[in-house]
């Protein structure tokens, strides 16, 4: 119990202490009026009571003072507002000396519209209870292993405040429970165009260490890439340093206005996923402490994001309550107690400024920035006495004109020119779109102001602090001090409001043009005819608001290619129209003489086109070469008995379709001669119906077969420039196709075709980078029409195939993880199929081959063991195969090839039992095969690899001898027979392997010997390439032959695309141990 005692009458009372914090509360602020709430907060701060408790507390103090309420002497109850003491307040001497001395030397103690930094955090009050919570938060999240807290409320809620001067202060003080090594801050508002990888590089490239950069070596491109790359490719600074016995260490990240993240055209769903990833691992992995804020009016956007909802039940998530009554008498009155301020009082009605700031600013939505901006406008106008008066309150608007009336103070004070310049300002830095709709602030380059007038306004208002001036990407730029000013300035708003469709309008086509240009402006990505072209023409025309360059040039090609649109459609109708009138004027006398003549014929025409459409197609995958040949022979004769002076277009058509047939059957037997002859006199038919016209769909497709035709036989032959020239104009008539009729499914088709034929080649070439662009392209074309054609079969089995080749594409560009990531998608889509027609062994067949594509990529990025699982799953449908059809001479291809890939898997693997047992099996079907046909080149190249396995083999069980004798086979059978480029790739690993069984015996000239010898086999390929088969013998073949210099680029490359070969690995450092590298 606590004792009051009364001098005059010599006597005591006992209250509780309550109470008497109650009493102590009062006087300290003699004279001030505190609410039930404020007293609240100052003597139960942390308990949860309610109102009645003050008054109890109250009741109990005017009993021990022997007060009344009625007539009160020392402490008085005003109506609906509080308590406050009427009797002179005194302390003894001494008492609390210097506690209220001025301990703020600098300026003003309110910071306007800025947001609270670390600088300002000795005046940063009332919100002491949400930093205890969210310094909590944080600790909770660092004990669960993801220290990444979002910090969430309204605009304008003082969400960076609350982090800058209050959060983090508290930390670098150890309230989070660990050592804060340095702070780095990212505003995502301030980004604009930079990829926000590169963006979080930058804000984390000043960070040190004991004096050492933490990211040493790096630059911000470089350390964004490392971040949303493989866990394993993360740079040492972004990974836990072993400090054993240590208080955890960590470096706080803070990311502002995540809102950006959503509705801001830069951040596209790619680049926010790799962000997010980058953040994500940076909290688990890396010795950082993750802060954001965000607008919690985005929640919807944030909910579709796992790795942001992660941790919220445990409180990954803080939501920012508004401050409370007494809370905000503390932001008001507690700075100015440090500055040594006071706050005036209305003499006639005994209002206190400070009481009337706490009413000003209750239930408004941006009551902080507003009540700062007031309160520094009140320190601006203080008296001689250091007092913020009445008067300059009332002068100003109070807390809700304050800005508004500044503003527009300052806007009238500028000559009337500069006045007209407002609305192009607004137009500049003020955005609509995204989730809400609503408008936001924009940063605007200086360098877009057009005239002096425009100059002047801006700076006015930054010298006036409505606006800031900052340098972004080392460049000036300008916009609100605070969003709060577009709401509250009534020329704002009505500017905003009558602008906001326009604003809205701009925000889409920003976000279209930018695709647009990043897609090399194709023409599909331009704006739909209708209303979203209508729209962007209007806007381009009025000006309403300004446009990008990227903006009008994708209005201006969009009005282009309507009007084309357009008048091609006109000339469609015409055309149609006369072709009509002519038809009618002509038909009527033909009709009768010639019903008859036309009934036989195209009866004779329907057969013919049966025997060279449907029925074709149906005999070719049964390989009825006999059949097929006499179905086209059978046509050819029936068309050809007319006059040839006489042939019709359509009849010319037919014999070249009949030519076509017997081409590919002549092929199919080996008779290439008689396959290009009837190639060429349908070229020549065909290229009179294109010289003479019409050209059609069916004219155009006829006559791409053909080339394709030309091309293939082409690349059988290995001249490779004539395939190329014929697979050109095999796409080029694809494209004739679909210029035709861009809706015409077949049309789309047939260039998807062309494309992936003309992808294989340059793949061939090595032009990997054209070939992937046509892959793509061609899988793009393949997937519109698979949306219209579900359940095409034939179609998915293309989709599938082409797939597979854009992922051989990917893996030669050194982009393993890209090629995995494809041959999945065609694993799902093969197992779909085969799941629909279980009985089909043709699904089963792909999904093998895919299975153990995919195996030799996961072997290649070091993941031996789940390249070994893959492999079994390959092998396991083989098996499955060679149950249903056990004499399938091509599956028990395939079943060898697997057995000799498993078997240099297990040798990765070091499990030598595993390598010896596939390669048993492997090499009595081989010995087999190579007897009974000699010549066959497949066989003799697995043959060579798999002598080359076993050759490795024993080696690793020291029996060298019956090592050299299994490598000296390989070699020689695989020197005869001609060199191609994946020849000299196995020819090349022989040679190395021939290598180290010379160094196991020690000859280190012959070791040197041969492996020049694969050196100057790669030579020529080796040096512009990025494909992992030829740079892993490359550079062991250099390391071996003290050419290490010629290596490093070698190196360097399957480092950079993830190569991780357990093999490779393990070759390059045993053999730089031993010393053989001059």
């Amino acid at each position: 119990m606590c004792r009051i005692r009364h001098i005059t009458e010599a006597a005591e009372a006992q209250i509780e202490p309550r109470a008497m914090d109650v009493l102590s509360a009062l006087c300290h602020r003699a004279g001030t009026i505190l609410s039930a709430d404020d007293l609240l907060h100052l003597c139960w701060d942390g308990v949860v009571v309610g109102e009645n408790q003050v008054h109890k507390a109250i009741a109990q103090l005017r009993r021990a003072l022997r007060d009344s309420p009625a007539d009160p002497v020392y402490i008085e109850n005003i109506r609906k507002r509080g308590y406050r003491t009427l009797a002179p307040v005194t302390f003894p001497p001494g008492y609390g000396a210097g506690a209220v001395e001025e301990t703020w030397t600098r300026a003003s103690p309110y910071i306007g519209l800025d947001p609270f930094d670390a600088a300002h955090a000795d005046v940063f009050f009332g919100r002491e209870t949400a930093v205890t919570r969210l310094c909590a938060a944080m600790a909770g999240r660092l004990a669960a292993g993801r220290p990444f807290v979002l910090v969430l409320g309204p605009s304008g809620s003082g969400k960076t405040s609350l982090i800058q001067a209050g959060l983090l202060p508290a930390l670098m003080a150890g309230s989070g429970g660990f050592r804060v090594e340095g702070i780095a801050s990212l505003d995502l508002g301030d980004v604009a165009n930079l990829p926000l990888p590169t963006a979080l590089g930058g804000a984390l490239l000043d960070l040190e260490r004991d004096g050492e950069p933490l990211f040493a070596g790096h630059s911000a491109e470089s350390i964004g890439t490392a971040l949303t790359g493989e866990v394993e490719s993360l740079p040492p600074g972004a990974r836990h340093p072993d400090e054993p016995g240590r208080n955890p260490a960590r470096f706080i990240l803070f990311i502002d206005r995540m809102e950006a993240l959503f509705n801001t055209p830069m951040a596209g769903i790619l680049q926010r996923a790799q962000f997010l990833t980058a953040l994500d691992r940076l909290a688990r992995l890396g010795p950082f402490a993750v802060i954001g804020a965000c607008r919690n009016d985005f929640y919807p956007d944030l909910a579709r994001e796992p790795l942001l909802m992660a941790g919220k039940e445990t409180g990954a998530h803080f939501d920012l309550e508004p401050p409370t009554r007494a809370e905000i008498a503390q932001m008001i009155r507690r700075p100015a107690e440090m500055a040594g301020l006071s706050f005036g009082i209305d003499l006639n009605s005994n209002e206190h400024l400070d009481d009337l700031l706490c009413e000003g600013v209750a239930n408004n939505t941006d009551a902080l920035p507003l009540l700062q901006y007031t309160l520094q406008q009140l320190y601006l106008q203080r008296s001689p006495t250091r007092e913020l008066t009445i008067e300059a309150y009332r002068r100003l608007g109070g807390i809700d004109g304050a800005i508004g009336r500044r503003a527009e103070a300052i806007l009238e004070a500028l000559p009337p020119q500069a006045q007209a310049a407002l609305p192009r300002i607004f137009s500049l830095i003020v955005a609509a779109g995204g989730a809400d709709g609503n408008a936001r602030s924009l940063r605007a380059p200086w360098s877009v102001l057009a005239t002096t007038e425009e100059r002047q306004l801006v700076t006015n208002f930054v010298d006036q602090r409505l606006f800031v001036s900052l340098s972004h990407g080392r460049e000036p730029v300008f916009g609100v001090a605070h969003e709060a000013l577009l709401r509250q300035w009534p020329r704002a708003v009505a500017w905003i409001a009558e602008h906001r469709q326009s604003l809205r309008i701009r925000a889409r086509l920003e976000a279209e043009a930018q695709q647009w240009i990043a897609e090399g402006r194709r023409t599909d990505r331009l704006l739909r005819q209708g209303r979203p072209l209508e729209e962007a023409r209007e806007l381009l025309k009025t000006r309403a608001v300004p446009l990008s360059p990227d903006i009008s040039a994708l209005i201006t090609a969009s009005a282009r290619q309507a009007r084309r649109a357009d008048r091609l459609r006109l000339g469609a109708v015409v055309g149609f129209a006369v072709i009509a009138m002519m038809a009618l004027a002509q038909g009527y006398q033909a009709r009768q003489a010639e019903a008859l003549a036309a009934q036989r014929r195209q009866e004779a025409e329907g057969l013919v086109d049966f025997m060279l459409g449907d029925l074709t197609q149906k005999l070719q995958p049964l390989a009825r070469l006999d059949l097929l040949g006499g179905v086209a022979e059978k046509a050819l004769a029936y068309l050809t008995e007319e006059d040839a002076g006489r042939v019709p277009g359509p009849l010319r058509l037919r014999q070249a379709k009949a030519l076509l047939t017997l081409a590919d059957v002549n092929r199919s037997r080996g008779n290439v001669d008689a396959a290009l002859t009837a190639l060429g006199r349908a070229e020549t038919l065909l290229r009179v119906n294109l010289a003479e016209g019409p050209v059609d769909g069916p004219l155009l497709k006829t006559a791409g077969a053909v080339a394709f035709w030309f091309g293939q036989i082409a690349l059988d032959r290995r001249n490779l420039d004539e395939a190329e020239k014929h697979f050109i104009r095999y796409r080029d008539l694809a494209r004739s196709m679909v210029a035709l009729n861009a809706q015409d499914e077949d049309a789309s088709l047939e260039l998807s075709y062309a494309l992936a034929s003309l992808g294989s080649l340059r793949l061939r070439r090595d032009q990997v980078s054209e070939a992937a662009q046509d892959f793509e392209e061609s899988n793009r074309l393949k997937r519109a029409v698979m949306d219209k054609r579900p359940d095409d079969r034939a179609l998915a089995v293309s989709m599938a195939n082409g797939l597979s080749w854009l992922a051989n594409a990917r893996a030669q560009d050194g982009r393993l993880d890209d090629a995995v990531m494809l041959y999945g998608q065609q694993k799902d889509m093969l197992e779909g199929l085969r799941k629909a027609e279980p009985d089909a062994l043709e699904w089963s067949n792909r999904l093998a081959l895919a299975y153990k594509l995919e195996a030799i990529l996961l072997a290649a990025r070091g993941k031996t063991e789940a390249a070994l699982a893959s492999l079994q799953m390959s092998s396991d449908l083989i098996g499955y195969l060679l149950n249903k059809e056990p004499e399938n001479s091509l599956w028990q291809r395939q079943k060898t090839e697997n057995d000799v890939l498993g078997a240099r898997f297990h040798l990765l693997a070091n499990d030598l039992t595993g390598a010896s047992a596939k390669l048993s099996g492997a090499l009595v079907w081989l010995e087999q095969a190579l007897a009974a046909k000699p010549t066959d080149g497949y066989v003799r190249r697995l043959m060579g690899q798999a002598l080359a396995n076993r050759a490795e083999m024993l080696l690793l069980t020291g029996d060298v001898k019956a090592a050299a004798a299994s490598v000296a086979k390989a070699e020689a059978i695989i020197r005869e027979g001609p060199q191609d480029a994946s020849r000299a790739v196995l020819t090349a690993n022989i040679l190395l392997v021939q290598a180290a069984v010379e160094r196991a015996r020690r000859n280190g000239e012959t070791v040197a010997a041969f492996c020049g010898e694969a050196v100057r086999l790669l030579g020529p390929v080796a040096a512009t390439t990025r494909d992992y088969k030829i740079l892993d013998p490359w550079v062991r073949a250099n390391v071996c032959a003290g050419t290490l210099s010629a290596a490093v680029g070698g190196m360097s490359t399957l480092e950079k695309i993830g190569y991780a070969d357990a093999h490779y690995q393990r070759a390059i450092s045993s053999t730089l141990k031993q010393g053989d590298v001059k």
